[in-house]
């Protein structure tokens, strides 16, 4: 069987590159999306580039998702079946985050393209072959912030991050039955790039919050993307997955 295509943006992050790491685990070729082009060709270095296709893409752009398609064409590649639409934004200033009254405009407008618009665009060009193919998985990564207390995140993150719950919802309801399922995955504290940007207190704060005693690592959160991207969970969507290490219980 041709090994079946996966889109992971943010792939140079934490969560991004423990998803591609697992993915390639479960024999998919992976497509590594991400804004930093030094450090997505340094890491995919490691990998079989038989595997593996870099594209170095800003997603605020309209034109990226029929690009990528495109890259994955030229690579001749079987198109997306497995769209992971990680990359995600937060804005610090001097380590927290303005709150409704000190955010400008274009903070909220810059966050919301990453955060939602650019999964539904992503969404909209990878769409149409899994419906074709009668099997698709689109996971979505939303935040703790977006599901239970938002504590310092700031208005934006916290309602792009709520407001990637209701598309994935939406995308479930709408395409489910044509054997497409859509999920999201909650994270709560993990030591990466966006966390680096918390003050030490915040850290000390959110690790005493998480029963487990510490944050989660990349490849705990890749693990949930790919079983929620595989043939097994074909039963679940419109779900989100808490990941978080027991900040939040159900």
């Amino acid at each position: 069987m041709t090994p079946r295509t996966a889109v992971v943006t943010g792939a140079a992050g934490t969560i991004g590159l423990g998803s591609v790491i697992k993915l390639l685990e479960q024999d998919r070729r992976v497509v590594m999306v991400d804004k930093d082009a030094q450090r997505l060709e340094q890491i995919a270095a490691q990998f079989n580039q038989e595997q593996v296709l870099t594209i170095a893409a800003d997603l605020a752009d309209a034109s990226t998702p029929k690009m990528i398609a495109q890259a994955i064409a030229t690579k001749g590649w079987q198109p997306t079946q497995i769209l992971v639409n990680n990359a995600g934004i937060s804005i610090k200033h001097d380590g927290k985050a303005h709150d409704a009254l000190s955010m400008q405009a274009q903070e909220w407008e810059q966050i919301m393209e990453i955060n939602v618009t650019a999964p539904l665009r992503l969404a909209q060009q990878f769409l149409p072959y899994m419906l074709e193919q009668k099997w698709g998985r689109i996971v979505n990564i939303s935040s703790r912030a977006g599901r239970y207390n938002p504590n310092q995140a700031g208005p934006a993150y916290v309602t792009s991050k709520a407001a990637i719950l209701g598309l994935t919802r939406s995308l479930a309801n709408d395409f489910s039955k044509h054997g497409v399922t859509t999920n999201a995955i909650a994270p709560g504290f993990v030591e990466s790039q966006m966390t680096g940007q918390l003050l030490p207190e915040q850290l000390t704060s959110l690790v005493q919050r998480t029963p487990v005693g510490r944050g989660g690592t990349g490849q705990e959160l890749g693990s949930a993307v790919a079983y929620l991207a595989s043939e097994d969970a074909g039963f679940i969507t419109g779900t989100c997955l808490d990941v978080n290490g027991g900040q939040n219980m159900a």
